[in-house]
């Protein structure tokens, strides 16, 4: 069997050669890139819940392949039929799913620790362009790209909010994000338009180098974007 990433874990039977006991001993054959690939049972899957623990893990055909067998003491053939060995064997498919799960969920926050960290660093470099603008309060990059990757999308995942990152940095990598609250008559400031947000993202010193992306006061709530905390007054 060639070992292709698109085949996903998977469950098989092989008849236990130990005679007078389980019918069948249970595995699952694992893909390069499963986080349990190439560990072995003895030190290193020994936490795996499945009956006595992991006896067998070894490569076949460019696959990791793991498994349990029905050969102990009080192991008999009626306890350990096929189709025992066949839910104890999907038991185990499970933990390997939920292992590759999390290990997905775990990059995936890595990627996106790696992003906010380099936002993070754009935004102290581009603290610059403060001084001739001190009617822009500043915003927090990462959390500005959030709020229009919802506003365009109804939702924010790693990919979408990559899309929105390189949207806005194709002119320059010296980003920083602002928001401005107009004033009444009265001098006192408010929240601005009941419509959208008066936010925006520099790109350079030019008057126009900037972009005023559309976020209205519905998406503003779900995202720290008051940094004045005027919203609701």
């Amino acid at each position: 069997m060639k070992n292709n990433k698109t085949i996903p874990p998977f469950i098989f039977l092989r008849p236990n050669p130990v005679k007078g006991h389980g019918e069948f001993n249970g595995y699952v054959s694992l893909p390069i890139g499963h986080p349990w690939y190439g560990k072995n049972y003895v030190d290193e899957l020994y936490e795996v819940d499945v009956h006595y623990g992991l006896t067998y893990s070894q490569e076949e055909d460019g696959r990791w392949v793991i498994g349990f067998d029905t050969a102990h003491t009080d192991d008999e053939t009626r306890n350990w039929d096929r189709e025992n060995v066949r839910k104890e064997a999907n038991r185990l498919l499970e933990q390997a799913e939920d292992a590759e799960r999390e290990k997905l969920e775990q990059d995936e926050q890595e990627r996106e620790r790696q992003a906010e960290l380099e936002c993070h660093e754009r935004r102290e470099e581009g603290r610059h362009w403060y001084q001739p603008y001190p009617e822009a309060v500043p915003l927090d990059l990462w959390e500005l790209f959030r709020a229009i990757t919802y506003e365009i999308y109804g939702e924010v995942t790693h990919d979408l909010l990559m899309k929105t990152v390189r949207h806005h940095s194709t002119r320059s990598d010296r980003l920083d994000a602002y928001r401005i609250y107009p004033t009444r008559g009265d001098g006192i400031l408010t929240a601005g338009s009941s419509f959208k947000l008066i936010v925006g993202i520099r790109y350079g010193m030019g008057v126009g180098d900037y972009d005023s992306p559309f976020v209205t006061n519905e998406t503003a709530a779900l995202f720290n974007l008051d940094p004045l905390n005027l919203d609701q007054k």
